[in-house]
């Protein structure tokens, strides 16, 4: 039998899956009862799992920014304006490409694209989540 994973826990996973190592949210998923342990530097797990029990739970990955900027390429592809989409293109070069992504969506012209972004970003992180979990024999409930 698998064992199952909360829609509210999937959120859980997901923001410590978008953490970077040692920067943000870490966390564990009890393999027995699906329990999803999350912590983080200001709030520290009190259970750190170890090698006596290391079986029994399973590590959250931190898959860091890359998935995340791999997103907004993809986002960028479904842009029918192409003056919005020549902006985010040039927007996601160099440092800091996440808040000028943003910030070029945050524009009153495009807010309607800023809507359709934030749908977009949290179905990919969702999925990206739900494959990992099903790849790991677990099942998500309703």
């Amino acid at each position: 039998m698998l064992t199952s994973i909360s829609k509210e826990d999937v959120f859980r996973i997901t923001e410590a899956m978008k953490s970077r190592d040692g920067d943000g949210i870490y966390g564990y998923i009890d393999r027995e009862t699906g329990e999803v342990l999350t912590g983080s530097e200001d709030y520290p797990l009190e259970i750190i799992p170890n090698e006596d029990n290391n079986l029994r739970y399973l590590q959250i990955p931190q898959e860091g920014s890359g998935a995340g900027y791999q997103d907004m390429v993809n986002f960028i592809e479904t842009v029918e304006d192409e003056r919005l989409r020549v902006l985010l293109g040039v927007a996601i070069e160099g440092k800091s490409p996440f808040g000028r992504f943003k910030d070029v969506l945050r524009r009153s012209d495009y807010e309607s694209e800023l809507n359709r972004w934030r749908t977009f970003s949290d179905k990919c992180e969702c999925d990206r989540v739900v494959e990992w979990l099903t790849s790991k024999g677990f099942s998500i409930g309703t």
